[in-house]
């Protein structure tokens, strides 16, 4: 396994690994596992890895909490938020039978694979923590996080988001997971994008030991594990299910960025500096204090105690919003615009070309349709 450089401190005193039973032992056994974190923060990977074990099935993203959402709220009518009361439903009975059509289904998934535990991985699935708790009283959480600049890095080059806007939303997801994160306690950990691919096995065993499953070496060889089982090539987000852990990604991002990139990151190193980040540094990372004798995963409690520390620099209480979200015209026609020219730049290829024509001349009915069909094939 390929290793970047990196300078790890300890930041709080952790201690040594204690004699107690494992975190796991206290999950209970094919309990759904939830990846949440933000896009481009490598839950994509986290996923590959964990559906390679023998008694796990994270398949591909399914946004199914979009669905639980609603069934419970009605928009556009003063009666929404409570219709089912009107039938004399309480919210347990309601959550209730949702918590058994969506097992049902994710659970009929995982035996098809030959699997017990079923999870899922949704970026969105962030701002439904909450929900996903109380709907599904016994799953555990683990919330990925990567360094801000190679999440924006990459938004600006996947997704065509500009940094700030990148930036923002960042902030905004990784605060909103705190929050919920302090809530849950041992349900929730947090690992790091880094951790995971620099230094690989003894995080993984970690996250594996904590998830309450025995350890298997299949977790190390995703790639090849995907591949036998015919996964896809490429996954969501454009992930490869055939690439290697390779701890060089973790380093690469800073070649791309511009001086107005630095201060922008530098306008969020309190945030950054939380999980451990330079905010500009790609090498230097310190390790959070962890409970449990565990050295990588950060659970919900630690993160509570943390967050009390560093009360007088973040305020996890407020509302972030993404620059992509705000209301500013100007902002937005920028936005507009760069997604156009990245949707004419899609066009613009070969590829793109030859499916259009093909289409425009097997639903075509005249020689005019021919033509314009030729006539997009030479990218006029």
């Amino acid at each position: 396994m390929a290793h970047a450089p990196a300078r790890l401190e300890i930041l709080d005193d952790v201690s040594e690994p204690s004699r107690r039973e494992p975190a796991g032992d206290s999950i209970v056994a094919g309990s759904p596992i939830f990846i949440v974190g933000s896009m481009r923060s490598g839950s994509t990977l986290l996923r590959l890895i964990l559906d390679s074990h023998e008694n796990i099935a994270i398949g591909a993203e399914t946004g199914f909490m979009g669905a639980v959402s609603a069934t419970k709220i009605i928009p556009g009518w003063i009666h929404g938020n409570e219709w089912y009361r009107r039938l004399e439903w309480t919210e347990d009975e309601l959550d209730e039978k949702l918590r058994a059509f969506y097992t049902d289904m994710f659970g009929r998934y995982a035996a098809s694979h030959g699997k017990r535990r079923w999870g899922d991985k949704t970026p969105f699935h962030t701002s439904h923590i909450a929900q996903m708790a109380r709907v599904f009283p016994d799953a555990v959480f683990v919330g990925i996080v990567r360094h801000p600049g190679a999440v924006a890095v990459s938004l600006h080059r996947k997704f065509h988001y500009t940094f700030e806007a990148a930036v923002s939303y960042w902030a905004a997801t990784n605060t909103e997971m705190v929050r919920e994160a302090t809530k849950l306690g041992a349900r929730f950990v947090a690992v790091r994008y880094e951790d995971v691919v620099v230094e690989g096995e003894p995080v993984m065993r970690e996250l594996i030991r904590w998830l309450g499953e025995p350890w298997s070496p299949r977790l190390l060889q995703h790639e090849r594990v995907q591949r036998e089982k015919g996964t896809p090539r490429v996954a969501d987000g454009s992930t490869s299910t055939r690439d290697a852990i390779d701890g060089t990604r973790a380093s690469s991002w800073p070649q791309a960025l511009r001086s107005e990139n630095k201060l922008t990151l530098k306008g969020i190193a309190h945030l950054a500096a939380f999980f451990g980040y330079d905010p500009l540094n790609a090498y230097d990372r310190v390790l959070l204090p962890c409970s449990d004798g565990r050295k990588w995963l950060t659970d919900g409690s630690d993160l509570l105690a943390r967050r009390a520390a560093w009360s007088g620099r973040i305020d996890f209480e407020v509302r972030l919003q993404a620059v992509v979200a705000d209301a500013d015209p100007v902002q937005l026609a920028i936005r507009l615009d760069q997604v156009e020219s990245a949707l004419a730049r899609v066009r613009s290829r070969k590829s793109v070309r030859l499916s259009d024509a093909i289409r425009t001349i097997r639903h075509g009915r005249s020689v005019r349709d021919v033509r314009a069909a030729y006539a997009r094939l030479r990218g006029r």
